[in-house]
């Protein structure tokens, strides 16, 4: 990619403004557009955002909510942005974007409408970008990327090339870029895993230790496997680090915003009180109810997407919960080819949790 070529990153906030800083670094010219106006002139006053003190933004990168001026000349945009807003943002990137070549996708969630990848969607509103979608995924926090602590991503895309365009956009010695095959699995990873770390946190709530959030772990992998395989996903993306490395990080770190409102409901907080006092988005929340709602549409077996939604919009006890996971029926751990088909063993139930 072309050092003048302006790029746009979509979202200021912990993750949009990192990724433009790391851009900008590496030479490029970039833009952050950013809706709340008030988050535009910190950021432009300050050069940092007060929920992220550890980043400084370069001098170099613009600020604006001038969705027009942003886009004037842009051939390439990162879309850094909730997910539950990717929709409605892209309708007026599509307006504004003549010279647009390709996007690249860093929303983790998934459509609440359509039951649609984020990618997906990005297309729909875009088509001029249809297959021109990259998706970037990994165990990533901003807090330690901001500070050039080692990280590691894939950059997933059907199109070899492109998603080699932007491993060599992004990759430093600090920030190492792996090209992936299967923008489906990878997607997927990056939106369950949310669900999997509020479970997590809420065993920190109720104190169940490790040995718990480990299992949570293990079968939440299971989880997202199976459904991904049924959506059109490569099993084996699960294993890497859009699967299995984004979620141990996001279950187990200080930094992650699930693990965070997992623990407040865990610590006895009811979900509006619960979501009140996060600062900041949390995905988890409205892609649990996705997610819940892609396990009927595949037929899938997901007894831990199926409890957390149930704690999360169906007003369910987590001690309940809890209780209800552990008293499914005892089977085999890797269920073969039976696995894959949604296979619900009917053998003996164990003995309930103590409340």
């Amino acid at each position: 990619m072309n050092a003048n070529s302006k790029i746009v990153v979509l979202g200021g906030g912990s993750w949009g403004a990192t990724i433009a800083s790391h851009l900008a670094q590496k030479g490029f010219s970039v833009t952050i557009w950013e809706f709340l106006q008030s988050q535009v002139d910190q950021m432009v006053r300050t050069r940092s955002l007060s929920f992220l003190p550890q980043l400084k933004i370069p001098g170099s990168v613009q600020i604006t909510s001038d969705m027009a001026k942003a886009l004037d000349g842009a051939t390439t945009v990162f879309s850094v942005i909730p997910s539950q807003f990717v929709r409605a943002t892209w309708k007026k990137v599509n307006a504004f974007s003549p010279a647009l070549q390709w996007a690249v996708s860093l929303s983790k969630g998934i459509d609440v409408e359509s039951l649609k990848r984020m990618s997906e969607v990005i297309e729909e509103e875009c088509p001029k970008i249809k297959g021109k979608v990259i998706a970037v995924s990994g165990p990533s926090h901003a807090e330690e990327v901001a500070i050039g602590i080692p990280t590691a991503v894939v950059a997933a895309c059907s199109n070899k090339s492109l998603a080699e365009e932007v491993q060599e956009t992004l990759a430093t010695p600090a920030f190492r870029v792996y090209t992936h095959s299967d923008p489906i699995g990878v997607e997927i990873s990056g939106s369950l895993k949310n669900i999997f770390a509020i479970a997590c946190g809420a065993c920190d709530g109720l104190q169940l230790g490790d040995n718990t959030k480990s299992a949570l772990i293990t079968r939440g992998l299971n989880e997202m496997a199976k459904l991904g395989v049924r959506m059109g996903a490569k099993q084996v993306t699960f294993f890497g680090l859009a699967g299995m490395g984004d979620l141990v990080v996001t279950c187990l770190s200080q930094h992650s915003r699930n693990r965070l409102l997992g623990e407040k409901i865990g610590q006895g907080k009811s979900v509006p009180a619960a979501l009140k006092e996060m600062t900041m988005v949390t995905e988890g929340y409205p892609t649990a109810k996705s997610a819940y709602q892609l396990t009927q549409k595949y037929g899938c077996d997901c007894p831990i997407i199926t409890e957390i939604y149930q704690v999360l919009y169906e007003g369910k006890a987590i001690r309940e919960s809890v209780q209800d996971l552990l008293s499914r029926p005892v089977h085999e751990e890797s269920e073969s080819e039976e696995w894959l088909n949604g296979f619900s063993p009917t053998t003996s139930k164990v003995k309930p949790f103590p409340r």
